[in-house]
């Protein structure tokens, strides 16, 4: 019933889940984003269970040829990659499920989307984030599996990653496994940084990947994307390339306050709740601003108005700073513009 809320569609004052138009909240945007297809559609998430049809309504798909990658994130993809990696010649007993998902991502991966999107029925399902039989968590997206092992192969501090670490002071004795490696309050926060996080298309099979090779950081996952040169496009006023992030909640959350402290992202954003006897997560994933009791009071010990405040207060100077970057980001393109425009001396 939890899950099935997330069709609710309620605004705070700077986000929630009602999917209005970005570039027309902030038409900064559209410059930032000129030649780029988030410069025609860029609106604001709504909950999960939309994530599928979001992707099929949203102008950039008939602006952008995209890859079957799009489906790693908006829908319930593993049986696609499993057909798909068995009509290619894994094994198709059980023993080999995992041959078959990884096989069948990199097939998809490369797919176009329409072709892809007809393998796919739902949106993200009990079974993306649970083991069918056991209930207990699991990650079972290809791109964050690959993305982990890299980011734990690494030499960049992960205090906040418990399990990473002792794996590292053992040894890094095997592969870091994160299904059998993490703790439970890490997998609190693995199942969602399957999918809200940074990641590009790489090469020419478009392979779903997480640039976490050298750690979660800005000038890290920057430094990576300069070593491999890529760009997501090159804008059309100013000719220079361009990156986007793309929606790296994990990543920030990692540099935050919270995971320093141990909180998970489902503390806050799927807090506990009662069901009879039973203490459960609330699966309406949403805005702790919408939930305050559950998501903060339990550590914060201050009324619901206060906490508020100072929760919008917080956000209202972080939009501030946004604001005051994107005017000077939009300075720096009409300047390059005209520089372009003036001809060069002879020598």
């Amino acid at each position: 019933d939890g899950y099935r809320r997330t069709v609710d569609k309620e605004r705070t004052r700077h986000g929630g889940s009602e999917a209005f138009e970005k570039l027309d909240e902030d038409p900064r945007w559209r410059e930032i984003f000129k030649g780029y297809a988030f410069g025609v559609d860029y609106r604001e998430d709504r909950g999960h269970a939309y994530m599928l049809s979001d992707q099929d309504i949203t102008e950039r798909i008939k602006i952008v040829k995209q890859p079957g990658a799009c489906l790693h994130c908006h829908s319930s993809v593993l049986p696609a990659y499993r057909e798909a990696g068995i009509k290619a010649g894994a094994p198709t007993d059980d023993a080999h499920r995992q041959e078959q998902i990884m096989k069948g991502f990199e097939i998809v991966c490369a797919m176009p989307y329409g072709e892809a999107r007809k393998m796919v029925s739902h949106p993200v399902t009990c079974v993306d984030c649970h083991d069918p039989e056991t209930m207990q968590l699991r990650v079972t997206r290809p791109g964050f599996l690959n993305a982990i092992q890299k980011l734990a192969g690494s030499d960049d501090p992960l205090p906040h990653l418990p399990s990473i670490e002792r794996w590292r002071k053992d040894g890094r004795k095997g592969d870091y496994d994160v299904n059998s490696m993490a703790t439970r309050q890490e997998m609190r926060s693995f199942a969602c940084g399957q999918c809200h996080v940074e990641y590009y298309f790489k090469g020419e099979g478009k392979l779903l990947t997480y640039p976490w090779h050298k750690g979660l950081k800005a000038e890290q996952i920057e430094d990576y994307y300069d070593e491999v040169g890529f760009k997501d496009w090159t804008h059309k006023a100013s000719g220079a390339p361009v990156l986007k992030a793309q929606h790296p909640e994990f990543e920030m959350w990692s540099q935050g306050i919270h995971a320093r402290s141990g909180v998970a992202c489902a503390d806050c954003h799927m807090p506990y709740r009662r069901e009879g006897a039973i203490k459960i997560s609330d699966h309406n994933v949403r805005s702790p601003l919408l939930n305050i009791s559950n998501a903060c009071q339990t550590c914060h010990h201050f009324s619901e108005a206060e906490l508020k405040a100072r929760i919008e207060l917080i956000q209202d100077c972080t939009r501030t700073l946004m604001i005051r970057a994107e005017e000077a980001v939009v300075a720096l393109i009409h300047d390059l513009q005209q520089a372009c425009q003036i001809p060069v001396p002879a020598v």
